[in-house]
C-alpha cells in the first residue's frame, strides 16, 4: 500500500471507530509492521496540526485515536449543547 493510501485508511478506520484503536489491531488490519505505522500516524498527526484542522490524531499509551481540536471547543461545545 502507497504512503498516501496507507494514511488514508488509518485515518477512516480511526474514525469508523470513534474510539481509540489499539496499535496492535492497526498493524494487523493495516497489514503494516510497528515502526511503519507509527511513523504514518506521526505524519497525519503534524499534518492536521500544521494545518490548522478540526480534528487531531492522538496517541494514547497502546493505541490512537481521532478527536477534536481543543482550540474548536467552544463551539463545539455551543453547537452540541443547543440540540
Amino acid at each position: 500500500m502507497e504512503l498516501k493510501e496507507l494514511e488514508s485508511a488509518l485515518e477512516g478506520v480511526l474514525f469508523a471507530s470513534g474510539e481509540p484503536v489499539a496499535v496492535e489491531r492497526l498493524c494487523l488490519g493495516l497489514e503494516v509492521d510497528r515502526p511503519t505505522l507509527d511513523a504514518v500516524a506521526q505524519r497525519l498527526m503534524d499534518q492536521y496540526s500544521y494545518e490548522r484542522r478540526g480534528i487531531r490524531l492522538i496517541k494514547l499509551d497502546t493505541s490512537y485515536q481521532l478527536c477534536s481540536a481543543p482550540e474548536f471547543a467552544p463551539y463545539i461545545r455551543k453547537t452540541l449543547e443547543s440540540r
